[in-house]
């Protein structure tokens, strides 16, 4: 019966959400879908371990669809009663306020039962791996996919879901996700250790209790709950679960977790009266959590005991404290590598990500040393915004990781040493010499150490201009037609100019303005957002009324324009060069920022005002060429096809508009 199951998840899929269409949100889908299907793979096998009552089976209520809703809701807590182990797992979702019967009775009996969950009715009756098994795991995707932007909470990637165990190698002993959502990293866990003929104990924790109950129908799915895996309700940082019979954190022989980005809402002030002692490296910022989630891990762990977290950027760069616990940590000798992973590999979010592993009993050879593995590039597209990695982008990670291997541009052992000279940064593209760049003249391979080590004379950006954040707008700040000033936003620079078509007016004190004024002369370099974007002030741009800049960017003004040109400036930092250091400095979780300090450390090369000046008529003189070039090309492609419909004859039918 194999080929009747399979391939048919997607259409399902569909199938289900017409069905629903109107009667609840497509985030609520799931909610409703999981607990109907995990009920029918219980009736339909028997080697799961739970108390059935033969009064609620599947096969009865889908015998009608009269008051089908409330029948499952019986049905449910019935499940439950029997199986205390099951509490608060399926009634959590209320099928009570289901009002249109007809349409939930309509997907359990013409999709749900359309095909038998028996297992062993197929050619692989496995729960972990079988063909019931792999069928609902598609057709549970499928619906998270067409979720959208919310479709990813709780949910990892699947590549990443499948990359962080074979790094983390662990095929016997206890494995933790104290972040486990719908618990993928552990099915993915136990997977690998059974592939290995090893044996796993498993153990989750999940703060949100409806998620953490999709996450425990998931482990049944996987015949996995709650003899192998068990997870547990509750905060990991103000209200961990797992302690042992002293009340101490339980310790683990492994740690596979993708902790949520950028938490605010952390639990600072618990975390600075905690128990356990998670925080002796340091306490994380107020506004960041992830490195309390980090800490928590360390923590956590047995003294031979590895963790491998995906976590966002700014965790391996930010300043201050997080700075001090990294530093901590890396003295301590406790992180073994950093793997840098594309951008858009989870929905919902397109920043960039890593896998901080840290291990505490790293191999002699790695003591003094930290493995960087730089993967941005190795993925394919999956779908319009979503990008994920490919097998052999997977294989090439976890050969690199554990071979230690030193692979041009791709994988480096880095000395403490060295780190400690880049302030404690972590961030991968920091320690390779050559880094591919998107530039104006096309991807380069850019070599940082070939530049830096060169004899060409530098001088920092610091030295010769200022670097000043632009202004942040307060209530005070009003905005009206009688306006003092300009505010230059990201939105008003396009294509390297100032557009004065969309500018809003602000009213400013002049002692306010005195700060964020602009000059000709002054180059503006976008610090938000992946996308840079750069523009020296003219006389023209400022005309009409005086500008000033928002918080959204730098401002670069030369202290001696005599010795400096502002134009040449622009030219280094769009360069290959320039391109390389921006993209190395950015920081951040949600959106990517640019401090001034960083900007300002920038070398660039120096050179007299002459030379400056010649590089700089030569490049605006190819960007003039290039623009005509493209005109004259756009006259005659458009000549052509005027001249094709006169053949036609149909030119006298139409006006170009443009």
């Amino acid at each position: 019966m194999r080929n009747t199951l399979m391939n048919e998840a997607d259409k399902d899929a569909w199938v289900i959400g017409d069905s629903w269409r109107g009667m609840m949100q497509i985030t609520e889908i799931r909610h409703y879908l999981q607990p109907m299907l995990t009920y029918k793979l219980l009736c339909e096998n028997s080697n799961h371990g739970f108390i059935i009552s033969e009064n609620h089976s599947w096969q009865t209520l889908t015998s009608n669809g009269i008051d089908f809703g409330e029948k499952l809701q019986v049905a449910f807590q019935q499940l439950e009663s029997l199986n205390p182990s099951l509490q608060d797992v399926f009634t959590i979702f209320n099928f009570d306020r289901i009002k249109d019967d007809l349409s939930l009775y309509k997907v359990a009996d013409s999709v749900l039962n359309r095909q038998s969950y028996n297992r062993e009715l197929y050619d692989d009756p496995s729960p972990l791996t079988g063909t019931v098994t792999q069928y609902l795991e598609d057709l549970l995707e499928a619906i998270i996919s067409r979720e959208g932007a919310h479709g990813g909470e709780g949910s990892s990637p699947k590549s990443i879901t499948a990359l962080l165990p074979r790094l983390l190698d662990k095929t016997n002993g206890s494995v933790c996700d104290y972040a486990s959502g719908l618990n993928g990293f552990l099915i993915e866990a136990n997977k690998y250790a059974q592939l290995n003929h090893g044996e796993v104990r498993l153990f989750g924790q999940e703060i949100n209790a409806q998620t953490r109950a999709l996450g425990i129908m998931n482990l049944i799915i996987h015949g996995m709950y709650p003899e192998i895996a068990d997870v547990k309700l509750g905060n990991t940082i103000t209200a961990p679960q797992w302690k042992d019979e002293e009340g101490h954190l339980m310790k683990f022989d492994g740690i596979l977790t993708s902790p949520p980005f950028a938490v605010s809402n952390w639990g600072y002030e618990e975390a600075e009266k905690d128990v356990y002692g998670r925080f002796r490296y340091g306490l994380p910022s107020r506004a960041y959590g992830d490195m309390a989630f980090v800490l928590h891990s360390v923590a956590s762990l047995k003294k031979d005991g590895k963790a491998v977290i995906v976590v966002p950027h700014g965790v391996l760069q930010r300043g201050a404290s997080e700075a001090k616990i990294r530093s901590n940590l890396i003295q301590e000798g406790l992180i073994e590598a950093v793997i840098g992973l594309p951008s858009n590999l989870f929905i919902g979010t397109g920043i960039p990500v890593a896998v901080l592993i840290i291990n505490k009993n790293k191999p002699d050879a790695m003591r003094d040393r930290i493995l960087f593995i730089n993967a941005e590039e190795g993925y394919r597209k999956a779908m319009r915004n979503q990008n994920e990695l490919r097998d052999s982008d997977i294989e090439a990670i976890v050969s690199a990781y554990r071979n230690h291997s030193h692979i041009d541009g791709y994988s480096r052992s880095v000395p403490v040493s060295e780190i400690s000279t880049n302030d404690w940064s972590l961030l991968p593209l920091r320690y390779f010499e050559k880094a591919e760049v998107e530039t104006k003249i096309g991807r380069t391979n850019m070599n940082r150490k070939k530049y830096e080590q060169s004899d060409l004379p530098k001088i920092t950006l610091g030295e010769i201009a200022e670097v000043d954040r632009g202004l942040n707008p307060t209530k005070d700040d009003s905005v009206d037609a009688d306006a003092t000033h300009y505010l230059v936003n990201l939105v008003d620079v396009q294509e390297g100019k100032i557009v004065p078509n969309e500018l809003k007016g602000i009213t400013l004190s002049p002692k306010r303005a005195r700060d964020y004024e602009l000059e000709p002369g002054d180059l503006l370099l976008s610090s938000r957002g992946t996308t840079l974007k750069m523009t020296v002030v003219t006389s023209d741009d400022l005309k009409d009324k005086p500008m000033v800049f928002s918080q959204n960017f730098l401002r670069v003004r030369v202290s001696d324009p005599k010795r400096y040109n502002p134009y040449f400036i622009k030219a280094f930092l769009e360069s290959p060069v320039g391109q390389y250091y921006l993209q190395a400095y950015q920081r951040g979780t949600t959106v990517t920022v640019l401090s001034h300090k960083d900007v300002a450390s920038i070398s660039l090369p120096l050179l007299p005002i002459e030379e400056q000046g010649e590089i700089v008529r030569r490049i605006l003189e190819a960007e003039k060429q290039y623009e005509e070039t493209l005109i004259r090309a756009r006259h005659s492609y458009v000549q052509s096809y005027r001249e094709s419909y006169e053949l036609m004859a149909i030119s006298d039918t139409f006006d170009l508009m443009d």
